[in-house]
């Protein structure tokens, strides 16, 4: 296994990238558009997910946990 790097090249910045590739402004702001769509959608699929796993309860997002009273 080879050691540690460290990379010290800034990345360039996706208006940068676009501007590279010559990709019109509209272009990228649909791109951008429809990035923003499958991240709502993953996020809403994910809550979806955890919700079913606990047993279709909302869930909390504050606060400790409490226990059910005997």
């Amino acid at each position: 296994m080879s050691g540690k790097v460290i990379i010290t090249t800034p990345f360039p910045t996706p208006d940068e990238v676009a501007a590279y590739l010559r990709i019109p402004p509209k272009r990228v702001a649909e791109l951008r558009r429809m990035i923003d769509e499958v991240r709502a959608e993953t996020s809403r699929s994910d809550r979806n997910k955890k919700a079913r796993r606990n047993g279709g309860r909302a869930l909390s997002t504050r606060g400790k946990a409490t226990r059910a009273k005997k």
